[in-house]
């Protein structure tokens, strides 16, 4: 991949180039009026202040104002609450993914901001709501899963990025559906749990580092 110093240098601010949108409190849930998204929400709500151990199905039920039978209607467990609400928030991920994919921006802008938006926006919804870690280090097998599922679609939409980017001679990639898979797999190592980061800045920093590395390559 080849692009002059005084090229990149040159380019204003905001022309040809995609905003990394910080995930902010208002955007963490859309009530849509259905009982079954009054229980996410409720859920949700009880989640990110107790953490998902303590919340049970009976404190969900009481703070929608229904019994437990009527909430079993929509759920069958806790855990189905859980995937349904890992659902909301990767969906909502992927949906920015998507739309920075089709933006006219140069293939390696929007390479380089779909790999970090996937990074700070879990950071960001982690660093308001600490017990949100206490579910992702337990890691349950299907909460596992249900991730692993959107990871390749992350991986498709930057293999779709790479593919137009060897068309327009930006990239090389011999394989770009394997590149993009394989970029959306490494980069899988900065979301939570933190241990090395000790600010939003810090990770931000070295995740564009590491874009740095990768572009220079691919």
């Amino acid at each position: 991949m080849s692009q002059s110093h005084a090229g990149r240098k040159g380019r204003k601010r905001g022309e040809n180039s995609v905003v990394v949108k910080k995930i902010n409190e208002k955007d963490d849930f859309d009530n849509d009026g259905s009982r079954r998204d009054a229980i996410l929400k409720a859920a949700w709500d009880l989640i990110k202040h107790y953490g998902y151990n303590k919340t049970t199905i009976d404190d969900i039920a009481r703070r929608v104002g229904i019994g437990k039978g009527t909430l079993y209607l929509h759920f069958k467990s806790k855990s189905e609450i859980m995937l349904s609400l890992t659902d909301r928030t990767n969906e909502r991920i992927v949906a920015r993914l998507e739309e920075i994919a089709a933006t006219d921006a140069p293939p390696r802008d929007r390479l380089r901001a779909c790999l970090l938006h996937r990074v700070m926006a879990l950071y960001d919804i982690v660093d308001r709501h600490p017990h949100s870690e206490d579910v992702i280090a337990k890691m349950m097998p299907d909460v596992v899963e249900r991730l692993d599922h959107y990871v390749r679609r992350h991986g498709e939409i930057l293999g779709g990025i790479v593919r137009e980017g060897c068309g327009a001679g930006a990239f090389r990639s011999a394989d770009p559906v394997a590149a993009g898979h394989l970029l959306a797999d490494l980069f899988e190592f900065l979301t939570p749990p933190y241990y090395r980061f000790s600010s939003r800045e810090s990770l931000e920093r070295f995740a564009n580092q590491v874009v740095d590395l990768v572009l220079a390559g691919l």
